[in-house]
């Protein structure tokens, strides 16, 4: 099968993405099982994902049929977040009967990041202006290395027979994102931002993915917060806060990195 034939993976992604957020939404108490803080986040995890990601990434997969390579990147960038999303819920919230539909879309959305990259990777050097790019590149390595820092102090600083405080309430043994974060998630960021610093068009595809990651992770993260204080449960403030920073500031490295792949696309074209 043609490594170009790759983004056809991603509608039974989305499609499964839009059921389980359309079960769990129209099933009343579906997290009954789960603590409140877990039930809360994941019920507004589901608006987010019914409401915004599905939509763009229909809109994503109908540009990318008509030959968009940005599109490609974005779709790409929407399985990173699913894949870090459902994973979270298949191994975080107690069975249900969406379990296998988690275990779905974490699997296809891994398969289809391997398959997709072979496609979209490209070599050599972008032409774009340096300022932007190192912007977009210092937004990125913010995102990845402060969290990362906070993890580490967040584990070192646990006391013996507890847990870390961000699961404390959330009847979790261990903390999912803690893995996910420090075993790739932050330094696959990390690499692509050193990359793009470098002036390298990896560094440009690692990054492009990478802001739409990031920026449909804030979007859930600042959603979720705000569901935990509208339901006078705890929430964490600094990150509520630091959401509403860093979520709107995501926009800037969305669109430079995809102009700039835009413009690399286009005068690759005008060259043939």
């Amino acid at each position: 099968m043609s490594k170009k034939n790759w983004v056809f993976i991603f509608l039974p992604i989305i499609l499964l993405t839009a059921i389980a957020s359309l079960v769990s939404l129209l099933t009343s108490d579906f997290y009954f099982r789960d603590s409140a803080t877990m039930a809360v986040k994941s019920h507004y995890l589901d608006l987010v994902n019914i409401s915004i990601v599905v939509p763009i990434g229909v809109m994503m997969f109908v540009l990318a049929m008509k030959k968009s390579h940005w599109a490609k990147l974005f779709i790409l960038g929407i399985m990173a977040y699913l894949a870090y999303m459902f994973g979270f819920n298949a191994l975080s919230l107690y069975f249900n009967e969406l379990f296998l539909v988690y275990v779905a879309v974490f699997g296809l959305s891994i398969f289809g990041i391997i398959w997709g990259y072979g496609d979209v990777q490209q070599s050599g050097n972008y032409p774009e202006n340096p300022i932007k790019m190192r912007l977009s590149g210092i937004y990125l390595m913010l995102f990845a290395v402060v969290p990362f820092i906070a993890w580490l102090i967040e584990i070192f600083s646990t006391e013996k027979g507890s847990v870390p405080e961000s699961i404390s309430g959330m009847n979790l043994p261990v903390n999912v994102v803690h893995v996910f974060d420090m075993a790739f998630t932050l330094p696959a960021i990390i690499i692509g931002a050193v990359l793009l610093f470098r002036g390298k068009l990896s560094g440009l595809i690692i990054s492009s993915i990478s802001a739409a990651f990031v920026f449909f992770t804030c979007l859930s993260i600042l959603t979720m917060e705000l569901g935990l204080q509208y339901h006078n449960l705890y929430f964490d403030e600094g990150q509520l806060y630091s959401m509403y920073v860093l979520t709107p500031l995501g926009i800037f490295p969305l669109i430079t990195l995809f102009r700039a792949v835009s413009k690399i696309s286009s005068d690759k074209k005008a060259d043939q």
